[in-house]
């Protein structure tokens, strides 16, 4: 019987105590998912929480606390080992491909005075039809079977309530996103190792205090577990952003590009960034866990059949596209469209995404109130 090697011990740095303006989300508990009357009830409460801001916290989803620090500390030591071991397998963008490890190659600027301290790891679904493209780190081995069961439990926890009260919110079949996305079909979903380092105060400076700048995510949600480092925001109004709260047992939970695109820009992907910590925060790392859901591969990208989005005048039966394209042709384009870059430009326009014949703007300038709030 083999033993799993013991890993250094996992604590997260202590809150902030300074006093932010955070933003106030809603919170739906899928405990009542299952619930007589459940359904109904929280879809009334997802819509009301996706009028003004595509983000909402989440509860009731039964996956503990301690399976959440037990991946950060695997994360954790993931990062510390020497670079040769982290680059065994790197992400291939050229391919459009998100999985592996991502190395922080880019500079914030032409003349790289300021380079990016940003890692990330990211998992693919443990699943037959992916078996080609599973990671095999030799570090990571012993931890394999905890990662992978920790993906699928977040998927089918999370995910796929989720998706199921999306559809229901559009007057779809309950199964019509679910089903599709279920966690053994292929897909680039990918559990997330992300780790920030410590930028100084003259770097943020030069930086306009952005890690990330505004942006919005490629699939359908995405799902962040609770992080104690407060750095995230999200734009509520224009010029508006506000923070994000750390709350223990709350995991929050975004919309992302391919939903707003599928339900025809009715269901918004709402602009967020990542700025320097607050002062007693801003000397840690900031470790992070999240899970990205994509369209799945042979998913049509297209306005789905809403009866909804049809008495909205935002779908029309009679010119529904005949030959869409499909979920991996989307996800692999949008990787290629941003991760190639070998610089980050936070004062520049970035160029819209042009998908399938539609041109997406994707400049989330400070004024910019939302992605994919138009599509032409």
């Amino acid at each position: 019987m083999s033993t799993v090697p013991a890993l250094s011990p996992y604590s997260r740095p202590p809150a902030t105590k300074a006093q932010l303006d955070y933003v106030d989300l809603a919170s739906l508990d899928l405990a009542k998912f299952s619930q007589p009357g459940g359904k109904e009830e929280l879809v009334a409460e997802l819509r009301k929480a996706i009028e003004n801001v595509g983000f909402l916290f989440v509860t009731g989803h039964g996956i503990e606390d301690d399976e959440v620090v037990r991946q950060l500390q695997i994360a954790d030591a993931f990062f510390k080992q020497p670079l040769e071991v982290k680059r065994e397998h790197p992400c291939d963008f050229d391919v459009g491909k998100y999985w592996g490890y991502r190395e922080p190659k880019e500079t914030y600027d032409s003349d790289a005075t300021v380079k990016s301290k940003i890692e990330m790891l990211n998992h693919p679904k443990d699943t037959p039809v992916l078996a080609d493209e599973q990671l095999r780190f030799d570090f990571l081995a012993p931890y394999k079977p905890e990662i992978s069961a920790f993906s699928r439990k977040v998927h089918e926890r999370i995910l796929d309530p989720l998706l199921r009260l999306f559809a229901l919110l559009l007057e779809l079949p309950e199964g019509y996103l679910a089903e599709p996305h279920a966690y053994d079909k292929a897909s680039d979903d990918h559990l997330r190792y992300m780790i920030y380092g410590v930028h100084s105060a003259d770097e943020a400076a030069k930086i306009g205090n952005q890690t990330v700048k505004g942006h919005t995510d490629f699939g359908l949600l995405t799902i962040l577990f609770p992080q104690i480092v407060n750095a995230l925001q999200v734009q509520t109004a224009p010029g508006e952003y506000r923070w994000v709260p750390f709350l223990p047992g709350h995991v929050v939970v975004n919309t992302a590009e391919v939903l707003t695109y599928i339900s025809a820009g009715h269901i918004k992907s709402t602009v967020h960034r990542v700025v320097r910590p607050p002062p007693d925060q801003a000397d840690y790392e900031r470790l992070g866990l999240l899970y990205f859901s994509r369209a799945a591969n042979d998913f049509p990208v297209t306005t789905v059949p809403s009866p909804l989005l049809e008495r909205l005048g935002l779908y029309d039966p009679e010119k529904a596209d005949s030959k869409p394209p499909n979920g991996l042709e989307w996800g692999r384009a949008r990787v290629k469209h941003t991760h190639l870059r070998k610089v980050i430009e936070h004062d520049k326009k970035v160029e819209p995404f042009v998908f399938a014949g539609r041109k997406i703007d994707l400049d989330c300038a400070p004024d910019c109130p939302s992605t994919l709030d138009t599509l032409s």
